[in-house]
């Protein structure tokens, strides 16, 4: 998909899996992100060949289109057609890339896909509340904030808790 502001996203290929893994196995990603453990590389091949078998996500990586580079990815997850929704995550890996807007232009492009060719309704994400700066990128991409839930989630030492934010056609 090409994008605006030197953001695009292109099927994630064989080509970003070293750096998913890298951003994937990075303590503070995996506090933002929920992750509890390590991926091994067994893992983490088992689990790209698993997505190419199926029907309820879509995955992407970001590049700055200028360069290009690879600096994180963006999925939907958990594709209902039968509701016409789905969840969308998201990991600005590279440090570099962070808090300069390529996160809200990955959502935003990703969710124009889901509407205009997923026939989508509704996209929706959880951001924990340590997360001030993901919460802000899905506001920018047009995500309105629909509740708070109380401790959602374990971090091993404690609970925290997640927004739920949504966006939906218009």
């Amino acid at each position: 998909m090409t994008g605006r502001d030197d953001v695009r996203l292109v099927p994630l290929g064989r080509e970003h899996l070293a750096r998913t893994r890298e951003w994937t196995n990075d303590s503070d990603l995996m506090r933002l992100m929920d992750r509890s453990r390590i991926v091994s590389e067994i893992e983490h091949e088992a689990w790209f060949a698993s997505i190419a078998t199926r029907d309820d996500c879509e995955y992407f990586a970001i590049e700055q289109a200028g360069e290009p580079r690879h600096v994180g990815n963006v999925w939907l997850w958990a594709i209902d057609a039968r509701h016409c929704k789905a969840e969308l995550r998201i990991v600005v890996g590279e440090p570099s890339a962070r808090g300069r807007g390529v996160g809200h232009l990955a959502i935003d492009q990703l969710c124009r896909h889901a509407f205009d060719q997923l026939a989508l309704h509704r996209i929706y994400a959880y951001v924990l509340v340590i997360n001030p700066g993901g919460k802000r990128a899905f506001e920018k991409a047009g995500f309105v904030v629909e509740g708070r839930l109380k401790d959602d989630r374990s971090t091993g030492s404690g609970f925290v808790d997640s927004w739920l934010l949504a966006r939906v056609v218009r």
